[in-house]
C-alpha cells in the first residue's frame, strides 16, 4: 500500500517518457480485458500517468480521461479486494487535481468520499492506515479552505491526532497536527490551539536533536506565527512566541546555512515588535542580526532577505531620528544589490519597492525643490509592477507605494505643468481606488491602502478646489484611524493627518467647527506614545494662532507660540521640515506681535546653511534655496529694526543672505591661524574642503524615463553619498576646532564688532525692503553706530512706477543696429520718461534721505560709497537715482562715486594690491552662432590696446586666437585683469517650471566661440591675484529675480573667484558704448594721479569704480538715452 501516500504523485518526468508510459499501459490493458488484479492495477496507474501528463500540458482531457479510468478501476475487483483502498486514494487523488484547476467544489467532495471509504476499508493496524488518514485530513482542510466550514478543521485535528497516535516517531505527523492547529487558532482564535500547536512543534523538535530539518521547522512556524501576528489585533504575544522560538533556535547544532535562515527571521521578527512597541533595542539588534548574515552567507536567497531587512531597518532608523547618513546606506545597499542582479527576476519586485520607499523617504525629508529622487522612485515602482503578478500578495503594497509617489510628484508640479501634474493625479487616484475597493474590509494592508487613498483624495482638492473631495478625504483619514484602533496600532500619524485636513477645510468655508475639532484632534494625538512629537506640535501652534485670530484669547497665543519652538528643536526630525516650521513660527510670532518674533527669525535662517549644506552639489545647493528663502532675512531684519536692534538687524541680513556664496567660500577658507595652534587639524580641514569643492562641481543627471538606468544610478548614489560623507567629516572638524580655545567662532556666522569694519574706505548703505516697511542701515565708520534711515516716502504706489522701470530695463532695446544681450521686443512706449520719473523717484524717496543723513555734499571728486540692496532694492539703478529734468536737478553721482556690494563680507577681504607687473587679457566675440553680430567689440579691443602696453595684453577672439573656453579658462588665473566683450546671458531659477525643464542661475554665462563660459566654470577657478574684470556684456549684474537676495550672477560670481572689482551691466547695452566706456575707464586707471591721457604699465585698479563713474559721466555728457549708461555698475573694492 505504499501508493496511498497522502500527497499527489510527484513524477516529473519528461513528457516523451511520460506518453511511453501511457502507451505501454494502454497496450497491457488490451491484453488484460477482463475484471481482476492486474487489470485494477494497469487502469491505477495509467490513471496515474494520466495526471503526469496533466500536470505538464494541464489539457484538461487527460484529468478527466485519469479521473474516468480510476472509476474503472474500482470495477475492475471487488468491494473487499485487499487493493481497493489503494484504487479509492487514487481516484480521490484524481478528483482533487480536478478541483484544484477548475475549483468546483463538486471534485473535491468526491475526492474526501473516496478517502472515507478507503478509511473505512483498512483495519486497525493497517500499515497504510497513517497515509489515507493524512489524505481525509488534506481534503478536510482544503474543503475547509474553500468554504470555512469550521466542523471539516475540528475533524481534520481528531484525524490528525490519530494519525500522530500510529506513527508517534513521525516529524511529519507532528507538523501535520501543528498546522492544523495553527490554521484553527487563525479560524476560531482560540489561545489552546496556539498553545498546543507550539508545543506539538517543540515536541518534534525534540525527536531528533541532530535533525538537519530544525531549522527549517523552526523557520516555517516562526514565519507563520509573523503571519498571523500581523492579521490579528492581538498579534503581540503571538510575534513574542515566534521571537522565543527563533531566540531558542540559534542555540541549536545549526548548519551555516540555517542557522543564518534563523538569524534572519529573528531580525524581521524583532523589527515587527518593533512597530508595536517602539523599543529601539529591538531595531538595534535585528540590524546587528541583518549585518551578521550579510559577513556570513553565501546563499543568495538568505542574502537578498537579511539586505532587504537591513535597508527597512535602516530606514526606520531614520524615520524616528533622522540619521540621514541610515537612510543614505540603506539606498546605497539597494542600489548596489539591483545594479548587481537580474532586474527581471521575481523576487526583485521587494527590493525596487524598498528602494523607491528610501529614495520617497529622502524627498520628504528634504525641501522637495529637487525630485530627481521621486522621479527615480516612480520608475523603480512601475518596474515592480511589471514583475508583480496581479495575484501577487506583494501587488498591493507596491501598487500604493507609487499612488503614493505619483500624488507626491503632482504635488511638486502644481502650478508650474498643470497637464503634466494633474496626470501624475489622475493615475495615483486610479491606481489607489482599485486597490483599496479589491481589499475586504477585514485586509491587514486596508489601513494603510486606505490612508494613502485620503491622502491622494486630498491631493484632488488641491486641484479641483471642491469641497466634496475634502469630505471624502476626511472621511477615508476617519475610516483608517479606526481600522489603526482596531489593530491596536499607534495612531498619532493618522491624527495628525486628520486633524491637517480637517485645517484644511476650515481654510475652504471658515466654519469655526472645524477648527475646534482639528484642535481637539491634535490634542488628542498629544497624549498618545509616540517616538516624535514635531508633527504634531507645528500642527497645532498653527492651529491656535488661526484660532487666536478668531478669539483673540491671549492663552490661544501663548500656546502657540509654546508649541513652535517645542517642535523646532526637535532634532529627531529632517533640517528642512524644522526649517519650515520655524517659517511658521516667525510668520506668525511676527503677524500677532508677539516677543518670539526675532527668536524665531533667528531660529529659521540658522538652518540655511544646513539645507544648502556643504555635502551636496552646487545643483543641489542652489536648489534647495529655492524653497522659500528668500525675503527670511529681510523680513527679519525688519523685525530687529522695529525693535530698535539695529546691529542684530545688520547680523541677520548678513547671516540670511548670499547663502550660497557664503557656503562656497568657506571651502576656501585661509587656515593659517588654525595650523599655527593645530597643525594636523589644518591639514585635515584643508584636505577635505579640496575634496568637497572638487567633487561639488559634479552635477546630478536628470532622472527620465527614456534614459533611466539602475546601474548608472548606483554610480550616482555612491558619488552623492561620498560627498555628503565628507560634508559629516567637515562638520565634525569644525566642531573639534569651535572647541579650542580662541576658535570658539570659526567659520561661524560674523557678529556686529566684525562686520563693523566693512565701513573702512567708506560708508556702507544697506537696503531693506520687505512688504510692511523700507529702511536704510548705515555703517558710517568702523567706530560708529549703526545709523537707521526709515524710508517713510517709498510705498506701494512707488514700488508700482518702479516696476514699470524695472520692465523696461529688462526689456531693453537699443536704438543702435546691434547689442549685447538676449532680449529684441518692441520699444516700450516713452521709455524716456519712465526712466526719468523713476530715478526721480528713487532719489526723493530712497536715495536723498541718505544723502542728507550722512551729511554730504556736492564734489566734483566725491567720496567712495557701497550699497548694499536686498529684495526689490536688487535690480534697482540706485546709483543713477537723481533729478535729471531740470538744470538744478541732482543726482547720486554728485555725492558719490557709488558701488555695489552683494554682502559685507565682501569688503572684508584685502583690497586690490597695487601691483608692479601685470597681464591684462582681452576677450572678444563679435559673432556668436545663434546671437546678433556686435562688431564694435573689435573697435573696443582698439581702443585698449592704444592705452595697455602691447607686451602685458593677451588677446582672443581674433583670426588665429578663437575665443575657446577651454584657452580663456587656462589664461586667466595668470592674469590681473580680464576684459570680456561678448554676449552675456542670465538663466534664472523660474519655480512656475517644472524641474526637468527649469534653468539654473548656475547656466548664465558669458557666449565665446565654442559656447558658453558659464557660472559653474568660473567657480571652479581659485584666484590669488587678480584684481579686476570688466564684463562688457549684458546682464551680467541682473541676478536671479526669484533668488534677489542670493546674487546668483556673473559680477559675483567673479568676485567668489577671486576678483576684487567687477564692472557688469544691469541689462542689455548698446554695442557702440562698450568701446567709449572702455577707452574712457581704462585711461583713467592707467593714468598717474587720475589723468586721462597717457599710459603706464601698472594700473591703480582700486581706481576702477571711479574710472567707471568718469566714463558713465562722459557718456551721460553725450546725452544718451537713460538705458544706455544706466546699465553699467561696479561691484566690489
Amino acid at each position: 500500500m505504499a501508493s496511498t501516500h497522502c500527497c499527489p504523485s510527484p513524477h516529473r518526468s519528461a513528457l516523451a517518457c511520460i506518453n511511453t508510459v501511457i502507451r505501454k499501459k494502454s497496450a497491457a490493458l488490451k491484453k488484460h480485458p477482463h475484471p481482476g488484479q492486474k487489470r485494477a492495477w494497469l487502469l491505477k496507474e495509467l490513471g496515474s500517468a494520466l495526471r503526469d501528463r496533466f500536470d505538464e500540458t494541464e489539457d484538461l482531457l487527460d484529468i478527466d480521461t485519469a479521473i474516468e479510468v480510476h472509476r474503472q478501476s474500482l470495477t475492475a475487483v471487488e468491494s473487499n479486494h485487499p487493493l481497493r483502498p489503494s484504487l479509492l486514494s487514487h481516484y480521490g487523488f484524481a478528483l482533487h487535481d480536478r478541483f484544484d484547476h477548475s475549483e468546483n467544489l463538486r471534485d473535491l467532495e468526491d475526492a474526501l468520499s473516496q478517502h472515507r471509504q478507503a478509511l473505512e476499508l483498512l483495519p486497525a493496524g493497517d500499515p497504510d492506515q497513517y497515509d489515507v488518514l493524512c489524505n481525509v485530513c488534506n481534503a478536510l482542510q482544503c474543503r475547509f479552505l474553500a468554504t470555512g466550514e469550521g466542523s471539516d478543521l475540528d475533524e481534520a485535528v481528531v484525524l490528525s491526532r490519530k494519525a500522530l497516535q500510529l506513527r508517534p516517531t513521525s516529524r511529519d505527523s507532528y507538523q501535520l497536527l501543528g498546522d492544523l492547529l495553527l490554521q484553527r487558532f487563525q479560524a476560531s482564535r482560540q489561545q489552546r490551539d496556539l498553545d498546543e500547536a507550539i508545543e506539538v512543534n517543540q515536541q518534534c523538535l525534540d525527536l531528533r536533536p541532530d535533525d538537519p530539518e530544525r531549522a527549517r521547522i523552526v523557520n516555517a512556524l516562526a514565519a507563520t506565527l509573523l503571519r498571523i501576528s500581523l492579521e490579528t489585533e492581538e498579534g503581540l504575544p503571538i510575534l513574542e512566541k515566534a521571537i522565543s522560538l527563533l531566540q531558542h533556535a540559534r542555540d541549536l547544532p545549526l548548519q551555516p546555512s540555517g542557522a543564518s535562515l534563523v538569524q534572519v527571521n529573528l531580525a524581521i521578527c524583532l523589527k515587527s515588535r518593533y512597530k508595536w512597541l517602539a523599543t529601539r533595542q529591538d531595531l538595534e539588534e535585528a540590524e546587528k542580526l541583518c549585518r551578521e548574515t550579510l559577513r556570513r552567507s553565501e546563499s543568495s536567497a538568505i542574502r537578498q532577505a537579511a539586505l532587504e531587512n537591513l535597508a527597512s531597518i535602516l530606514i526606520h532608523q531614520f524615520q524616528t531620528s533622522y540619521q540621514l547618513h541610515k537612510l543614505d546606506e540603506a539606498i546605497s545597499l539597494l542600489h548596489a544589490y539591483i545594479s548587481s542582479t537580474d532586474v527581471d527576476h521575481h523576487p526583485q519586485a521587494s527590493m525596487l519597492r524598498h528602494l523607491a520607499s528610501a529614495l520617497q523617504f529622502r524627498y520628504s525629508s528634504s525641501t522637495k525643490t529637487n525630485a530627481r529622487g521621486l522621479d527615480e522612485a516612480i520608475l523603480l515602482l512601475r518596474k515592480a509592477m511589471l514583475l508583480s503578478p496581479p495575484t501577487s500578495p506583494h501587488r498591493y503594497l507596491v501598487a500604493s507605494s507609487l499612488a503614493l509617489a505619483l500624488s507626491q510628484r503632482f504635488h511638486n508640479t502644481r502650478g508650474k505643468d498643470s497637464g503634466r501634474g494633474v496626470s501624475f493625479l489622475e493615475e495615483a487616484i486610479q491606481l489607489q481606488s482599485e486597490v483599496v475597493s479589491a481589499m475586504g474590509h477585514s485586509h491587514p494592508d486596508r489601513r494603510e491602502a486606505v490612508a494613502i487613498l485620503a491622502h491622494v483624495t486630498e491631493e484632488k482638492y488641491n486641484h479641483s478646489r471642491k469641497l466634496e473631495d475634502l469630505d471624502e478625504a476626511i472621511a477615508l483619514r476617519r475610516e483608517a484611524l479606526s481600522l489603526t484602533r482596531l489593530q491596536h496600532r499607534n495612531p498619532t500619524g493618522l491624527l495628525n493627518n486628520l486633524a491637517h485636513t480637517l485645517q484644511k477645510r476650515y481654510d475652504h468655508h471658515h466654519f469655526p467647527e472645524d477648527l475646534t475639532s482639528a484642535i481637539s484632534v491634535c490634542r488628542e494625538a498629544c497624549i498618545e506614545p509616540s517616538s516624535s512629537t514635531f508633527m504634531t506640535l507645528s500642527l497645532l501652534g498653527k492651529l491656535l494662532c488661526q484660532q487666536y485670530d478668531l478669539t483673540r484669547q491671549p492663552g490661544d497665543l501663548y500656546e502657540a507660540m509654546e508649541a513652535f519652538p517645542a517642535a523646532v528643536a526637535d532634532e529627531s526630525e529632517s533640517v528642512a521640515q524644522r526649517f519650515f516650521v520655524a517659517q511658521k513660527w516667525a510668520h506668525w510670532a511676527d503677524g500677532c506681535g508677539h516677543k518670539s518674533a526675532l527668536d524665531a527669525y533667528g531660529a529659521a535662517i540658522g538652518f540655511l546653511p544646513s539645507l544648502a549644506m556643504l555635502g551636496q552639489d552646487l545643483s543641489s545647493r542652489q536648489s534647495a534655496l529655492t524653497s522659500g528663502t528668500d525675503g527670511l532675512a529681510r523680513e527679519a531684519a525688519a523685525v530687529a529694526i522695529r525693535e530698535g536692534k539695529f546691529e542684530r538687524a545688520v547680523e541677520l541680513l548678513e547671516e540670511g543672505r548670499a547663502v550660497f556664496w557664503s557656503q562656497a567660500l568657506q571651502l576656501r577658507t585661509s587656515f593659517d591661524d588654525l595650523r599655527l595652534k593645530a597643525p594636523e587639524l589644518a591639514d585635515q580641514l584643508q584636505t577635505i574642503s579640496q575634496k568637497m569643492e572638487q567633487d561639488s562641481y559634479r552635477g546630478a543627471d536628470k532622472v527620465t524615463m527614456g534614459s533611466y538606468d539602475v546601474g548608472l544610478a548606483a554610480v550616482s548614489e555612491t558619488q552623492s553619498r561620498h560627498l555628503r560623507l565628507l560634508g559629516d567629516q567637515w562638520r565634525a572638524c569644525l566642531q573639534e576646532v569651535r572647541g579650542m580655545e580662541g576658535f570658539e567662532g570659526f567659520l561661524l556666522p560674523k557678529a556686529y564688532p566684525d562686520l563693523r569694519h566693512v565701513a573702512a574706505h567708506g560708508p556702507v548703505v544697506i537696503l531693506n525692503a520687505t512688504d510692511s516697511r523700507f529702511d536704510a542701515l548705515i555703517i558710517k565708520a568702523p567706530g560708529t553706530e549703526v545709523l537707521h534711515v526709515p524710508l517713510t516716502g517709498f510705498n506701494a504706489d512707488t514700488q508700482q512706477q518702479l516696476a514699470k522701470m524695472r520692465a523696461l530695463c529688462e526689456d531693453a532695446c537699443p536704438l543702435s543696429c546691434g547689442d549685447r544681450g538676449m532680449r529684441w521686443k518692441d520699444k516700450v512706449k516713452s521709455p524716456e520718461t519712465i526712466m526719468k520719473e523713476g530715478l526721480a523717484k528713487l532719489w526723493e524717496t530712497v536715495v536723498e534721505p541718505i544723502i542728507r543723513a550722512l551729511d554730504l555734499k556736492r564734489s566734483a571728486s566725491p567720496p567712495r560709497l557701497w550699497w548694499c540692496p536686498t529684495g526689490s532694492f536688487s535690480s534697482l539703478p540706485i546709483h543713477a537715482a537723481g533729478i535729471y529734468d531740470s538744470p538744478e536737478g541732482e543726482s547720486v553721482s554728485d555725492y558719490v562715486v557709488s558701488s555695489f556690494i552683494p554682502t559685507l563680507t565682501t569688503l572684508l577681504r584685502d583690497a586690490p594690491p597695487k601691483v608692479d607687473s601685470f597681464k591684462m587679457l582681452v576677450v572678444i566675440q563679435p559673432n556668436s552662432k545663434g546671437y546678433r553680430p556686435i562688431p564694435n567689440t573689435e573697435i573696443e579691443l582698439q581702443n585698449i590696446e592704444n592705452i595697455v602696453d602691447d607686451h602685458v595684453l593677451v588677446r582672443y577672439g581674433l583670426p588665429g586666437a578663437p575665443a575657446l573656453v577651454s584657452s580663456i579658462l587656462s589664461e586667466i588665473p595668470s592674469a590681473t585683469i580680464l576684459h570680456f566683450a561678448c554676449h552675456g546671458i542670465q538663466d534664472s531659477a523660474d519655480l512656475l517650471v517644472d524641474e526637468e525643464d527649469r534653468r539654473s542661475p548656475l547656466q548664465s554665462a558669458l557666449i565665446l566661440e565654442d559656447g558658453p563660459l558659464n557660472v559653474t566654470e568660473i567657480m571652479k577657478l581659485s584666484l590669488k591675484n587678480e584684481s579686476l574684470v570688466f564684463l562688457s556684456a549684458c546682464q551680467t549684474a541682473t541676478g536671479d529675480q526669484s533668488l534677489p537676495d542670493e546674487s546668483m550672477h556673473l559680477a559675483a560670481t567673479m568676485l567668489f573667484a577671486g576678483f576684487r572689482g567687477v564692472v557688469g551691466t544691469l541689462w542689455s547695452i548698446d554695442d557702440k558704448d562698450g568701446p567709449k566706456v572702455a577707452d574712457t575707464f581704462y585711461r583713467h586707471l592707467f593714468s598717474p594721479a587720475g589723468e586721462t591721457s597717457g599710459s603706464q604699465a601698472t594700473p591703480d585698479t582700486a581706481e576702477a569704480a571711479r574710472a567707471l563713474h568718469i566714463a558713465v559721466s562722459k557718456l551721460r555728457e553725450e546725452r544718451c538715452s537713460f538705458l544706455r549708461w544706466v546699465s553699467f555698475v561696479h561691484l566690489g573694492f
